[in-house]
């Protein structure tokens, strides 16, 4: 027979936005499991944008804000969006990337910053992990739940050893990313288009300040059709990826060894001897889609369990967080005695029209790529002489 563990709360998923909802509930003083089934926190790039709401919802949870200062991007090095033609060349046009000065603090003590999240989560995770009251368990797996008018029985794996134990919660938080398990058991589906693009995300090291010279910025788009992509500057000194598009109809991720996404980075760069690392690529699939319930009687949907955005505006993470505080509080006001149970209620009513403001934004910024590129004269089959010869052409200028 399995071992059983009762608990008020299990949180799947320990991302930024389960380990938000598991410092809050232990500030409560309320007790919580959270499984992950991942070996630790993220080790590689992925959401960076942090905006000022979530830099307030960190901070009223109590974590270390010195520390999390400390890891986020000069805004000198992460103030402007650049379009160029390579990394190395032209520069199209820019755009600020806004909420990062001083100005900022005459409404908020926190700007937005640009902080990797693999260099975030492990800072939360060590400090949730730190309360007696979370019992987090990498290496975990969640399986399945049956609910009762009164808890909700799951079974998490231990995915190393394959050993199976039973939680009894009262609540369940399916903070389990875009592929959602919790989501799925729940027979919950997802509104919106499901393949919009797909990227090679490629990870790399090495020093790209020499090649933008007095021109830095978090992103940087490769507008150039022979070399098109996007480098995002998670450390414009050390450390940045590069996203390309890709067929799936047509090659996989695989195919891209690190040879060739050695030379598809320094053909963006514009130098065929930049010294760079590759650690590794991975595929992404762009889809902007809401889900079309956050709630299923006593399991919750929070972040990408509920929502899935383009990137573009990074939206995902920081809506994600909001969920989590959102929700914390009434189910504590429910537990507590405080609150009736239609308070719970108002989580999905409060925050899915949130969630769908911010997938439409994203994906019109998404859109937005295709105007600037039909600006530019470009479409399938277009040349670096084609996009050369618009920009030298003084009629498309305004």
């Amino acid at each position: 027979m399995s071992e059983t563990v009762e608990v008020p709360y299990l949180i799947v998923g320990a991302g930024p936005v389960g380990l938000t909802a598991a410092r809050l509930l232990s500030n409560a003083g309320k007790k919580c499991m959270v499984v992950e089934r991942r070996d630790g926190p993220q080790r590689n790039p992925a959401a960076h944008v942090v905006n000022s709401r979530t830099l307030e919802i960190l901070r009223q949870a109590g974590f270390d804000m010195e520390r999390i200062s400390a890891i986020a991007q000069n805004p000198a090095d992460a103030g402007h969006v650049n379009f160029v033609t390579r990394l190395n060349g032209q520069l199209i046009g820019q755009l600020p990337f806004e909420r990062q000065g001083d100005e900022i603090f005459a409404v908020t003590p926190h700007p937005l910053r640009n902080i990797s999240q693999h260099r975030l989560e492990p800072l939360m995770s060590a400090e949730v992990v730190a309360s007696p009251l979370v019992d987090l368990r990498y290496d975990t797996e969640w399986v399945s739940a049956v609910q009762s008018g009164t808890d909700v029985v799951s079974v998490i794996r231990d995915v190393r050893t394959g050993e199976e134990v039973t939680v009894r919660s009262s609540f369940l938080i399916g903070a389990d990313g875009a592929g959602s398990p919790v989501r799925k058991s729940s027979g919950i589906d997802m509104i919106g288009p499901a393949g919009l693009q797909s990227f090679v995300a490629i990870h790399f090291r090495g020093n790209l300040r020499r090649y933008v010279g007095d021109r830095p910025g978090a992103l940087h788009f490769v507008m150039d059709p022979e070399a098109s992509g996007t480098f995002i500057a998670h450390d414009i000194d050390e450390e940045s990826v590069f996203m390309v598009g890709f067929d799936p109809g047509t090659e996989t991720v695989d195919d891209y060894d690190h040879n060739r996404c050695a030379r598809i980075v320094r053909d963006a760069i514009g130098d065929e001897t930049a010294d760079i690392e590759i650690v590794g690529a991975g595929s992404w699939h762009m889809t902007a889609q809401v889900a079309e319930r956050f709630r299923d009687r006593r399991i919750f949907l929070v972040g990408d369990a509920a929502h899935r955005f383009p990137p573009t505006g990074g939206m995902g993470l920081n809506t994600g967080v909001a969920d989590a505080h959102n929700l914390v509080w009434k189910l504590l006001a429910v537990e507590n005695g405080n609150a009736t149970p239609g308070l719970l209620d108002t989580y999905e009513s409060e925050r899915r029209p949130v969630a769908e403001v911010n997938c439409h934004q994203s994906l019109t910024n998404a859109f937005k790529m295709v105007i600037l590129a039909g600006a530019l004269g470009l479409h399938p089959g277009s040349t670096s002489d084609d996009l050369a010869a618009t920009l030298a052409d003084p009629s498309q200028r305004d």
